[in-house]
């Protein structure tokens, strides 16, 4: 069987269902104040101008946004120009490099060059002086065997002198000596 339901103080029964009561004040109900509350904090809100410094900060922040960006814009810039700066910098001492390269190679040629026409000039006056001396040698030895020459053709008409104890074949003799030395020297 089912067991009666207790009525609740304010609660109205309509066919078998049951309305909770609506507590209403100055003819408002819970929704009414809590709409009036936020119409007031709202008003508050806007009364201490909350959203003109909600926007200030906001702005404030754009603009710090704003300058960071503008300063990064500029360091990324400079950068570029830094690394263009390098890079060009960086050619030039290439170009610099091959050109101290090929002058090297250049005077490096000439120096050869130089130092094997100073070898061959100092191989031909060598020579020459080696020639020169041979010839002075030659005319030492020649001047030497002369002189020798002279010594035994001397010797040998003062043996036959000697020998043939002729006053007139020695005069004779001594003077063809003489004047065939004379011939024979010059």
């Amino acid at each position: 069987m089912a067991e009666p339901v207790p009525e609740i103080a304010g609660a109205a029964t309509t066919g078998g269902t049951e309305q909770p009561h609506e507590l209403k004040w100055l003819g408002l109900n819970a929704e009414g104040y809590i709409a009036i509350a936020f119409v007031i904090f709202v008003g508050l809100l806007l009364y201490v101008k909350v959203p003109k410094m909600i926007a200030e900060a906001l702005d404030g922040r754009a603009t710090k946004v704003r300058a960071d960006l503008d300063e990064a814009k500029r360091l990324r810039a400079e950068a570029e120009a830094l690394l263009a700066g390098y890079k060009a910098k960086a050619e030039t001492a290439s170009h610099d490099a091959e050109h101290i390269l090929s002058t090297a190679k250049t005077e490096a040629a000439a120096i050869v060059a130089d130092a094997q026409r100073q070898a061959e000039a100092v191989i031909a006056r060598r020579t020459a002086m080696a020639e020169t001396k041979i010839a002075a040698a030659e005319r030492a030895a020649e001047a030497s065997v002369r002189a020798q020459a002279v010594d035994f053709a001397t010797a040998a008409a003062r043996r036959i002198i000697v020998a043939h104890d002729d006053p007139a074949e020695a005069a004779r003799l001594t003077s063809a000596a003489i004047s065939e030395l004379d011939r024979r020297l010059h």
